[in-house]
């Protein structure tokens, strides 16, 4: 059965083959977001499809779209490219939430929210007596919190059908060159051979999802039965790789002559951070299926792409 569905969010990494996913399955899909679908590696290639809808809007205002589901990924772009918007990040967290969430209950449509795996690592109240200030990582983390909060406080007091996603890494084709997110760093900087920098030792241990898969979650979460209270569901790889690891075989799987470099270690980085993904096992019949390195190389064949592309068109 058809459904209208509004992707908030829908130009950004995970947004886009999220929006991508549902238009194959048949649905009508209303792509909003502040970014122009150019930005899009995906979208911007995508042929005219009479399904597809962009709306240029930044849900920090309200909206309303007639709409059987809503999954919000709505979050600051800029913030992938180290730029702390702190304001912003929780605007978008809790004034965002807010709208989609009116939005949802006015249409009694189900709404899906898109948390982050590092509020398990990040807490404000360990050091913000003392630094008088929270980083962007740790500003996104509490913003996620108080919208998952707002969630779950919608489903109890109004009925709102809610559902909590909290991602970890995710990777893979679609992303932007000049995304922060660590693989794509790494990649590039090993497509054109230059120092790869990793924090402190390297031996922090980190799960990398492909993006499909994590798509294929969320879709999976959106089509589950209701439950009296915000299912929340972890989607993540429990196949755990150290950083200093990870940069090691990206380097091998490129031939690049770059060289593995140690900074400084960033004070709010943990240890460990993997994913418990048992209740997607169990709830939603989900896990990720495609190996780390298969992954990597298509990213790799994506990434060698993109520069190219972007070579010529300077060259032009």
């Amino acid at each position: 059965m058809q459904k209208r569905i509004v992707v908030l969010g829908g130009v950004g990494f995970i947004g886009t083959h999220l929006c991508l996913r549902l238009l194959d399955e048949g649905h009508e899909v209303f792509c909003v977001d502040t970014r122009d679908i150019a930005n899009s590696p995906l979208l911007r290639d995508m042929p005219p499809h009479p399904e597809f809808r962009y709306v240029r809007h930044n849900i920090v205002h309200q909206f309303g779209i007639r709409c059987d589901e809503i999954y919000n990924l709505a979050s600051p772009s800029r913030v992938r490219y180290n730029k702390a918007l702190p304001v912003e990040t929780l605007k978008v967290n809790t004034l965002g939430s807010i709208n989609a969430l009116d939005t949802a209950r006015a249409e009694h449509a189900r709404i899906l929210f898109a948390s982050a795996g590092n509020i398990y690592a990040a807490n404000c109240r360990d050091t913000a007596e003392e630094s008088g200030f929270c980083t962007t990582r740790r500003i996104l983390a509490e913003g996620k919190r108080a919208a998952e909060a707002m969630h779950r406080a919608y489903q109890s007091e109004f009925g709102v059908d809610a559902r909590i996603a909290r991602i970890f890494n995710t990777y893979g084709t679609g992303a932007d060159l000049m995304d922060q997110r660590v693989v794509m760093k790494m990649i590039v900087a090993a497509l054109q051979n230059r120092d790869i920098p990793i924090n402190g030792s390297g031996e922090q241990l980190r799960t990398f999802c492909w993006v499909e898969d994590v798509v294929d979650g969320l879709v999976r979460l959106m089509d589950a039965p209701p439950t009296e209270t915000a299912r929340t569901i972890n989607f993540g790889s429990s196949h755990e790789v150290s950083i200093r690891a990870l940069a090691e075989k990206i380097v091998a799987l490129t031939g690049s002559r770059s060289q593995i470099v140690h900074t400084d270690a960033r004070a709010d980085d943990v240890r460990r951070l993997a994913p418990d993904i048992s209740a997607a096992r169990r709830e939603l019949g989900w896990e990720p299926r495609t190996p780390l390195v298969e992954g990597l190389r298509r990213t790799i064949s994506y990434a060698e792409k993109e520069l190219a592309d972007k070579t010529h068109a300077g060259m032009t």
